[in-house]
């Protein structure tokens, strides 16, 4: 008898964990992808950036929108909303009126007036938007990633071109084509948002829009740029675009480029030119199609000669001969640095260990005298390996 007691005992104890744990809610697991979805969805929800209020005037009410309306009658209530699917808010107790379409202004005059003439005839009525609403917007052709994303009717151009993940290498940002929801077309100027920070070339979208981004043709519109830069390739260019205006929009310079030696390369009847390109010029310098852009390297120093590691040294200002050769590792053993020499790269040379080095320049360390007459392949040697070679012949003669 004990022991059927034991058993119902530890039976009914296993029942009673098992249901304290019964519908509780599972934190799901950070290092899954469904839990890092869900914290993705959590932020949405709980956060919401916004570049400035919401003007009630210019807000258009939407599917999905969130509404708290307030009515202080006889009794107050406080209503959480949500728009339906089909553009109506459905209001417990009093009915359905249909607000997508309207401002926010607009849809709130309706909504109070739709109240007061079909439940509370002397209601005090507030309503305000909780939160806006989430759809689909299509975006395709030029872009990394086309297809459709989530949008608020507060998102801008710039922040949708992130999502579908920049533009393509050969997109024409410069004749974005929008649709918008009544079926009107509208080219967009994306470069002037980002030259001039204009809002009208990175504007806000409602449900329907589509954005299509085309593709440029090499032959009018494409250039390459190459170099010391980020993103070296092809690119297109608007009509009329300068270098200067190019390089603020495009260009994220190397940490060895050289601002004072970009080189144009253009095809100019049938002959190819080479045109050095100063900072001052560069709001100057017209762009044209098939032109190449080299944004060339700094130039360093050379040391050459017998030292340890010959090659190019990045420019020091202030640094000596001397300490260029020690970047080098120092003379070798046949080497002289007692007779080093510069070559300037603007022509001419200097001896000594004193000159001043400049960008461009460069340095080499000759072979010591001693070494010339007397090292293992010194004047010496071959003379005596003459020698020998043609005493040999003569004893076999």
């Amino acid at each position: 008898m004990r022991f059927y007691f034991r058993i119902t005992i530890l039976v009914f104890a296993a029942l009673l964990i098992n249901a304290q744990d019964y519908g509780r809610l599972k934190a799901p697991n950070s290092g899954s992808k469904t839990g890092s979805v869900q914290s993705l969805m959590a932020f949405k929800e709980d956060t919401f950036a916004l570049e400035r209020t919401i003007d009630p005037n210019q807000y258009i009410l939407g599917s999905g929108d969130e509404i708290g309306l307030n009515i202080q009658a006889s009794d107050n209530y406080t209503l959480p909303l949500t728009i339906t699917p089909t553009g109506d808010l459905f209001i417990p107790s009093v009915g359905v009126c249909h607000v997508a379409g309207y401002s926010l202004a607009e849809g709130a005059s309706k909504i109070r007036k739709y109240i007061l003439e079909n439940a509370y005839p002397t209601a005090q009525i507030d309503m305000v938007l909780v939160r806006p609403r989430y759809f689909l917007m299509q975006v395709s052709g030029a872009v990394q990633k086309p297809g459709f994303i989530a949008i608020t009717p507060l998102t801008r151009l710039d922040e949708i071109i992130k999502e579908v993940g920049g533009f393509h290498q050969l997109a024409k940002e410069f004749e974005l084509l929008v649709t918008r929801p009544d079926g009107k077309k509208e080219l967009i100027n994306y470069h002037n948002y980002l030259l001039h920070g204009d809002l009208a070339s990175n504007p806000t979208f409602l449900e329907g829009s589509i954005i299509s981004v085309p593709f440029g043709e090499l032959e009018k519109n494409g250039i390459v740029v190459r170099g010391s830069i980020s993103g070296a390739g092809y690119d297109m260019i608007a009509d009329g675009e300068t270098l200067g205006a190019y390089i603020q929009r495009k260009v994220r310079f190397g940490k060895n480029a050289d601002l004072r030696n970009i080189t144009l390369t253009r095809i100019v009847k049938g002959e190819t030119i080479h045109i050095v390109i100063s900072p001052q010029d560069f709001e100057k310098t017209v762009l044209q199609a098939q032109d190449e852009v080299n944004f060339l390297w700094e130039r360093g120093v050379m040391v050459n000669g017998f030292v340890q590691t010959p090659g190019g040294f990045s420019f020091y200002p202030g640094y000596s001969v001397a300490d260029y050769i020690s970047l080098a590792g120092g003379n070798s053993v046949n080497g002289d640095p007692r007779r080093v020499y510069v070559v300037h790269q603007h022509g001419g040379s200097e001896y000594g260990d004193d000159v001043i080095v400049m960008r461009g320049d460069v340095i080499y360390v000759p072979r010591a005298r001693k070494d010339i007459y007397f090292g293992n392949s010194s004047i010496l040697g071959v003379l005596t390996a003459i020698s020998t070679i043609y005493l040999t012949f003569l004893a076999t003669q």
